[in-house]
C-alpha cells in the first residue's frame, strides 16, 4: 500500500512539474501575438502590412482572440508545450481581399453575408509597391 501511495504521489509530483505554477501571461500574450502576426503576414504575398490602419485592424483580432482564449481557462491547466501547441493551432480568420485591376467585384455586406446591391463594380488598376 506504501508502494502504490508513493507511486501515486510521484505521478502528481511530475504531473505538478510539467504544468507551470505561475504562468506569466505577458510573456504567453507576445508568444500568441508573434504566432498569430507571422501567420498573417506569411499569408500576404508582400510580407508586409500595406497601411498602418490594416496593421492595427489585425492587431486587434489577435488581442480579442487572446482574450477570449485567456478567460476559457484552458491555458491554465497546460503545460508550456501545452500551451504552444493552443497557440499554434488556434486559427483567426483575418478578411482579406486584394483587388487586382481588371476584377469585376460585387459589393457585400460580411456581416449578413448578403449583396449590397446587384451593380458589379469595376476595380481601377492600382500601382505596383
Amino acid at each position: 500500500m506504501c508502494l502504490l501511495l508513493r507511486r501515486a504521489l510521484s505521478i502528481l509530483l511530475t504531473m505538478r512539474d510539467s504544468v507551470a505554477v505561475d504562468i506569466d501571461f505577458s510573456r504567453e500574450a507576445r508568444r500568441f501575438f508573434a504566432i498569430q502576426m507571422g501567420r498573417y503576414l506569411l499569408s500576404k504575398s508582400s510580407g508586409r502590412f500595406s497601411e498602418h490602419s490594416e496593421k492595427d485592424a489585425v492587431m486587434g483580432m489577435i488581442k480579442d482572440a487572446w482574450i477570449e482564449l485567456r478567460s476559457t481557462g484552458v491555458l491554465n491547466d497546460l503545460s508550456r508545450e501545452g500551451r504552444e501547441a493552443v497557440y499554434l493551432t488556434t486559427i483567426i480568420v483575418f478578411p482579406s481581399f486584394v483587388a487586382d485591376s481588371g476584377l469585376q467585384c460585387v459589393p457585400v455586406d460580411f456581416i449578413t453575408g448578403k449583396r449590397v446591391g446587384e451593380q458589379i463594380i469595376a476595380v481601377p488598376s492600382r500601382p505596383s509597391p
